[in-house]
């Protein structure tokens, strides 16, 4: 897109009448320039239009309160949302850096101190381990109605979310008891 500044480029520059931002009506193209102000001010120059759109949708999402409350959005509350805008538009490519990819076939070093693929330690989901399906159905078994009957409300949908403080206490000490049998 286009963005609002004094020097658009022209026919057969790349230049669309859609996509500029000074054919707005003026409520939009004024927060339009103080969007692309703030967005002027950001290290990387890719991610400048993303955040010009995410200022454009907060104002109007703020100047639809203020209209709903009897209020305007001024230039200095556009200014101000614009901010705060930039600020968490900051703060969620923090969080996006924080992730790192991993590879499947980046080598990793297994408890044994060999080192194997990391596609190779995945565990395989497409089957059950019969042995220890039976020996955990017949611990469930083995254990009190209680329990059991706290066990089946938790893995109801609809209705684990209403499991009382006893049931969740009863389950603790199911996976306990279970995890020392």
């Amino acid at each position: 897109m286009a963005v609002a500044t004094k020097r658009q480029p022209r026919n057969g520059d790349g230049y669309s009448a859609a996509l500029d931002y000074n054919q707005l009506p003026d409520p939009y193209r004024e927060w339009a320039k103080i969007a692309h102000n703030i967005a002027l001010q950001i290290e990387e120059p890719w991610d400048r239009e993303d955040l010009i759109q995410y200022i454009l949708e907060r104002c109007i999402e703020v100047a639809e309160l203020y209209r709903q409350q009897g209020r305007t959005l001024t230039k200095g509350g556009a200014i101000r949302v614009a901010q705060y805008t930039r600020a968490r538009f900051y703060k969620q490519k923090q969080r996006w850096k924080r992730v790192a990819p991993a590879s499947l076939n980046s080598p990793v070093t297994t408890e044994n101190g060999y080192e194997v693929e990391l596609s190779e330690i995945i565990p395989d989901r497409s089957g059950l381990d019969l042995e220890t399906w039976i020996d955990f159905k017949d611990f469930y078994k083995s254990r009190p109605q209680r329990e059991k009957k706290a066990i089946a409300k938790m893995l109801k949908k609809e209705s684990w979310h209403n499991l009382a403080g006893n049931d969740w206490r009863l389950i603790k000490s199911f996976r306990d008891a279970y995890r020392t049998a």
